[in-house]
């Protein structure tokens, strides 16, 4: 059973199975109370702050690698201009390039699966593109090969890999990837309590400034509404803010401030933040989350660029090209897809110029000028004009 698009039929002329928006309400996320008292699925991890920054750092920066597709030949490679590249330019309507692989490395960090519904036209070809929500996928291995069904708008349908691309994360069964933030559910809890704690403690005013309290006998109660109204027209608002109390001696005022437990929540927040990073495998720094006291030169920043798109983001660069390069549909033998990594590592202007003299070395060298211009994105150079001199000579 294929997904179809819009108003088409499949080549077999038979009856549509199922429309193209596959947007039905989320299937209930059955989530059971952590330690902390809070239940956590993947839509309330994402109402975190550090969560939703690892993963729109993740998402949002693959995005931005070009998604090219290429034919090995004897030379090399060279670029392919067939389906696959029409449909990483445009994978379906609405969509970008740059749509696509933001969905897709988004729902592998959040659940650790991503599937890819290859759409098809009258003629049987992949036509479209599209994310289905993972929380509309089950997978089951049937006689060896997977099973997926897809509950969408129009009820449950049941597809095989032709119809659908499944990446997926670290798994221990080989059919579905654990979801990053299902297994670290018992962290996140506890940040969640802790955001929790403190816009409560923010919400009450943590604890009254001080206590004024009289000698108890007629007109107690209209004594202290007085002195209560009196002292917070004086000393209430950032005017009032270090005024000296005068109180007469019938009155005695005693200062209260935050317990403790209630000012280590700074800490704590500080430390689940760092724990959320780790767990997204995202350097603190780049989320600003990194620990007071902690610096980072030129030299550092330059690592920790390497660093994070070796071992944060590559893992799903490579999962996505993979994936699309085994798929026959999408690429023919000897194509592949690949991300151009350079657009992410590009360096400055200065070490680039040093770069470029080497390649065009005439010893060592291993590019041309017109090929430098055109990653510098200047025009072709114009075509030298013979001059008179040379005209008679010939």
């Amino acid at each position: 059973m294929g997904l179809a698009l819009w108003g088409h039929r499949r080549k077999d002329h038979s009856p549509p199975v199922e429309e193209r928006a596959l947007t039905s309400v989320d299937l209930p996320w059955l989530a059971p109370p952590t330690a902390a008292g809070i239940a956590v699925s993947p839509e309330a991890a994402l109402r975190l702050p550090t969560v939703l920054a690892c993963i729109r750092l993740l998402a949002e920066t693959a995005s931005t690698l070009p998604l090219k597709s290429y034919r090995r030949s004897p030379d090399g490679r060279e670029p392919f201009d067939g389906r696959i590249a029409r449909l990483l330019e445009r994978p379906s309507p609405g969509n970008t390039q740059a749509n696509l692989v933001t969905q897709v490395v988004a729902s592998l960090a959040a659940r650790g699966n991503a599937f890819i519904g290859k759409f098809r036209g009258e003629s049987g070809e992949v036509e479209q593109l599209a994310l289905i929500p993972a929380s509309h996928v089950a997978v089951e291995l049937v006689g060896g090969a997977p099973v997926y069904t897809v509950s969408g708008a129009h009820g449950v349908t049941s597809h095989d890999a032709a119809d659908i691309v499944h990446l997926k994360l670290l798994s221990t069964d080989g059919i579905t990837g654990l979801s990053p933030l299902g297994q670290a559910r018992e962290a996140l809890g506890l940040a969640a309590a802790t955001d929790e704690t403190a816009s409560s403690l923010f919400r009450n005013q943590g604890a009254p400034r001080g206590i004024l309290s009289v000698a108890s006998g007629p007109g107690e109660d209209e004594a202290m509404e007085n002195l209560r109204a009196g002292f917070t027209a004086r000393h209430g608002g950032s005017r009032g803010a270090g005024r000296v109390a005068v109180l007469t001696s019938d009155v005695t005022f005693t200062s209260v401030s935050l317990t403790p437990a209630d000012a280590e929540l700074l800490a704590q927040r500080k430390y689940s933040a760092t724990e959320t990073c780790r767990l997204m495998r995202v350097p603190p720094h780049l989320v600003a989350a990194a620990q007071d006291g902690a610096s980072m030169t030129y030299s550092n920043v330059e690592s920790e660029g390497l660093n994070f798109l070796r071992f944060s983001l590559e893992p799903y660069l490579v999962l996505l090209q993979q994936a699309l390069s085994a798929d026959r549909d999408l690429c023919p033998p000897a194509v592949y897809c690949e991300f151009v990594r350079d657009a992410l590592m590009r360096p400055d202007a200065a070490t680039r110029a040093a770069v470029f003299e080497k390649a065009l070395s005439p010893v060592t060298g291993w590019m041309r000028r017109d090929e430098i211009r055109a990653l510098e994105n200047l025009p072709a150079e114009p075509a030298a004009i013979p001059s008179i001199t040379e005209e008679s000579h010939a």
